[in-house]
């Protein structure tokens, strides 16, 4: 499965620019995805979670001024997701990370720019890592890769 180029902006609330997020202000993954490195699951942050930096409302940017009239109102529609996982599998952000293994890993290089855009994770996606060279030249130690291992 080769990795396709996605829109920059991730589809939620209002457009996300993670290239702005990441390349130009150089904020960490963990910044808004806080749960990432501990937790289960990545974590995907309410408008609250984007106006605890963003209090006071850029008025040249019509981002910000969209965020905060959505916030107003009570819309919590959520971010979308790029990456699904089946619904039979079990991941856990938080022992990859520990591990070493880095966002970029699994997501792409880029703060998300590059990444198997829109596809479902497959068996392969995990595999390509857990029983290839990748995994052997990051050092990574060896994962169990016993179907209850990741299958419920």
């Amino acid at each position: 499965m080769g990795e396709s180029r996605v829109p920059e902006h991730a589809p939620g609330p209002i457009p996300f620019d993670h290239a702005l997020h990441g390349d130009s202000i150089g904020l960490d993954c963990a910044a808004c995805h806080t749960g990432a490195r501990a937790s289960a699951n990545a974590y995907m942050p309410s408008k609250a979670d984007c106006m605890d930096c963003h209090r006071l409302p850029l008025t040249e940017n019509p981002g910000i001024e969209t965020l905060d009239s959505v916030l107003a109102k009570a819309d919590d529609r959520p971010w979308s997701h790029k990456r699904i996982l089946p619904e039979h599998v079990v991941f856990h952000h938080g022992v990859h990370a520990a591990a070493g293994v880095a966002c970029s890993d699994c997501h792409g290089s880029n703060h998300m720019q590059n990444r198997y855009g829109g596809e479902k994770f497959d068996m392969q996606s995990c595999l390509k890592c857990h029983r290839g060279e990748t995994f052997k030249e990051k050092g990574f130690k060896p994962a169990a890769t016993y179907c209850a291992a990741c299958h419920r």
